[in-house]
């Protein structure tokens, strides 16, 4: 049903004014069609069928097109049966009864059905058998013997070819990489209400790794080796390649790197692969600024020698300052035996902190290896740390001889902004009167963040932390070892280090334990802007059986291209505080 316009135009030249001719130019550009309006009910499936049946139906996918006329809704509904039909086929459904009914109010339509799919066609039998060289291979028998159809399931077209799919995908990672079905049916009888499944996989010759070659470069082949996980005549797979690709870009030597098989090159099914490298420039500079309340401004400044020489050595240093103190630190590392993950590092900093609790500056040497562990990176050090400080009134200097171990992973979908992550620590350090130290103690903390998204606007972000220390007196530890809490990374509505023991003057002077727990929900209002409300509660103390202090508020949130930008105004809700503004940007994990 449509309405039709009829303009006639003379010459601009003759009658007709400029006034009439523009009216009729819109006249022209505001025809429109009077459709009908169509509504499609579909009963009797769920999904995933009733997802198939509407989008072959061809009532469903024409019913917002304009000018949709009588005569086209009715010649749609005439085939709307038999495209149902066909759309449950590939879920096994084929003696399907459809009851319709087509009705008309004013120049609206609805079509209405109703679907009975029957007795499925179900599988009565599935014969997979292999030819070729992989006959007897170990794997494929497995894959055969797991082949995921069995007799009595439904005889699902998409199942079919995935499974089809997997079986060859499983031989060619094998090193079967021309293998091919030589006969592949799904024979389907609706009649009978059965299926059977015939497949002739002929696996071909299985291709093995030859050598890994490397072009001459600035690194020696040496070390370019103990990335390669190839071991020689091992079947040929497209996985170990990548991994090779993956782990020589992850080690920050090379500006390009390209994997290459020759199987062009191949000689009795042996493979060599080519290793094309092109190296970074030596040296790496960085730099940066950012901004917290508990630090006020503060910047960054970094070099870092990539390459000091062919063996892959690395040194850099870097300096750090802000409006409550610096840092000078440099570092010299060397590649382990797997360099992808293993490596030792030698490390010299110089650190100072004036805050309102405390004035220290301390200085370090150390060594630490870096260590994989399946998803665990694992860290043994040991430092020797000369602290100068001054908290409370307290002035002191401390020497001690620090060895640690520590343990940290991180999973997450985006480690900036996370819908779904976690990242957890765990330290244990210590010292001893007997070697080299002017106090004995043993200090674990564990800290962990949970985030998990919640709806499609929302996310839960839950952090805690806990620590002790075994020390005769919390007054005998420097303050770089005493536990503090309060500031954007703790009790928000707290100063930063406003929450712990006090000496008889009043001032905070830190403990030997600490617990500390947030629970936060942050929720996108529009675009790249959110909301947030959290609340926040832990201490320092030198005894559990003190109390925590509780801290709870609002915020805005921002997803900037480097991390979130969070705006908090938090109160303290177990003192009688001053509301506080708390900021800072960064990644989220």
């Amino acid at each position: 049903m449509y309405t039709r316009f009829v303009i006639s135009l003379t010459p601009i030249g003759g009658n007709l004014s400029v006034r009439r001719l523009l009216l009729a130019l819109l006249l022209l550009a505001v025809v429109a069609d009077v459709g009908a309006a169509l509504q499609v009910e579909v009963e009797g499936v769920d999904e995933p069928l009733l997802g198939n049946v509407l989008a072959l139906l061809t009532l469903q996918r024409e019913r917002e097109t304009k000018g949709l006329g009588e005569a086209h809704v009715r010649r749609y509904f005439q085939r709307a049966p038999e495209e149902i039909r066909t759309a449950l086929e590939p879920y096994g459904y084929y003696a399907v009864q459809v009851e319709s009914r087509l009705e008309q109010k004013g120049e609206d339509w609805l079509a209405w059905f109703r679907i009975e799919p029957g007795d499925p066609v179900r599988y009565r039998a599935v014969n997979v058998t292999l030819s070729g060289a992989g006959e007897q291979d170990a794997v494929l028998k497995q894959a055969i013997a797991g082949f995921p159809l069995q007799p009595g399931q439904i005889a699902v077209h998409g199942d079919y070819e995935a499974a089809k799919a997997r079986l060859q995908k499983t031989a060619i990672e094998q090193g079967y990489l021309d293998a091919l079905y030589q006969h592949h049916e799904l024979r389907i009888d609706p009649a009978a209400g059965y299926a059977e499944v015939q497949l002739l996989l002929d696996s071909g010759a299985q291709y093995r790794f030859g050598e890994v070659t490397f072009p001459p470069g600035k690194l020696s082949e040496q070390l370019l080796r103990r990335y390669v996980t190839i071991k020689p005549d091992q079947p040929y797979s497209y996985r170990p390649l990548l991994e090779l690709q993956r782990a020589l870009e992850d080690s920050d030597y090379f500006a390009r790197v390209e994997v290459v098989s020759m199987r062009d090159q191949a000689q009795d099914a042996v493979i060599p692969v080519q290793v094309d490298l092109e190296a970074h420039k030596r040296n790496k500079y960085s730099a940066g600024l950012g901004f917290g309340t508990d630090t006020g401004l503060r910047g960054l400044l970094g070099w870092e020698n990539r390459r000091v020489n062919r063996h892959g050595h690395r040194m850099g240093a870097s300096l750090r300052g802000s409006e409550i103190g610096s840092e000078l630190e440099a570092h010299y590392s060397l590649p382990l035996a797997n360099p992808r993950s293993d490596r030792l590092e030698f490390t010299a900093a110089s650190v100072s902190e004036d805050t309102d609790t405390s004035d220290s500056t301390l200085h370090k040497l150390a060594i630490g290896r870096l260590v994989a562990r399946g998803r665990w990176r694992e860290t043994l050090s040991l430092s020797y740390e000369r602290e100068d400080y001054t908290v409370g009134l307290t002035d002191e200097s401390t020497s001690l001889l620090i060895p640690g171990i520590s343990y940290s992973q991180v999973r997450a979908d985006n480690r900036l902004v996370a819908n779904r992550g976690w990242r957890v620590q765990f330290d244990l350090r210590g010292a001893a009167e007997q070697l080299l130290s002017d106090t004995s103690f043993v200090q674990s903390e564990l800290r962990g963040k949970w985030i998990h998204r919640l709806g499609t606007n929302g996310r839960v972000i839950t952090r805690a932390e806990a620590g002790t220390t075994w020390v005769d007196a919390a007054d005998l530890l420097p303050v770089s070892v005493r536990f503090f809490a309060g500031g954007d990374q703790s009790v928000r509505g707290y100063d930063y280090q406003e929450l712990g023991p006090r000496d008889d003057s009043g001032n905070v002077v830190g403990g030997r334990h600490l617990v500390f727990g947030s629970l936060e929900y942050e929720h996108r209002i529009k675009g790249n802007w959110g909301l947030a409300a959290f609340v926040d509660s832990g201490n320092a103390f030198n005894s559990f059986s003190e109390g925590l202090e509780t801290g709870a508020g609002i915020g805005l949130r921002w997803k900037s291209p480097i991390g979130m930008v969070r705006v908090d105004i938090a109160a303290a809700v177990s003192q009688d505080n001053a509301v506080r503004l708390h900021f800072t940007l960064g990644p989220d994990l």
